[in-house]
């Protein structure tokens, strides 16, 4: 007969408890984990629209906005800022008179398909308003 000393006997012992441990421990993050899973979507489901918004109004708001052509859809006010941020950036570019002309050309093709998408916006709102409205 062999006879087995007593530290390898404990090292198998350490071994196997090591094995349950870790299918142990497995199976606990498998069940911590689709729990989880599924508790998601109702933790979400509560802020998810301002989350991904921000402070974006409703659409009664948005629609009263529009009818008296205040916050984002006051065209003047709009373009006014528009016109003193781009002054600011020619500034701080150091831009010459010939470098300002180009500049200005180019922010006003991108101000008029800006006006084209911005039209069929409004379009869509005005339709959206009408359907809020009836």
């Amino acid at each position: 007969m062999a006879t087995v000393n007593s530290t390898t006997v404990n090292t198998v012992n350490i071994g196997e408890n090591l094995m349950k441990s870790r299918t142990r421990s497995f199976l606990a993050t498998g069940a911590l984990v689709s729990a989880l899973f599924m508790a998601s979507p109702y933790l979400m489901a509560d802020e998810h629209h301002k989350k991904h918004h921000g402070d974006r109004k409703d659409i009664a708001e948005m629609c009263e906005d529009f009818k008296a052509g205040k916050g984002r859809f006051d065209k003047q006010e709009r373009r006014e800022k528009m016109q003193e941020h781009q002054a600011e950036l020619a500034d701080r570019l150091k831009l010459d008179d010939e470098q300002r002309e180009i500049w200005k050309q180019i922010h006003d093709e991108r101000r008029e398909k800006h006006e084209k998408r911005a039209a069929k916006f409004h379009e869509k709102l005005e339709k959206r308003c009408a359907e809020q409205e009836g």
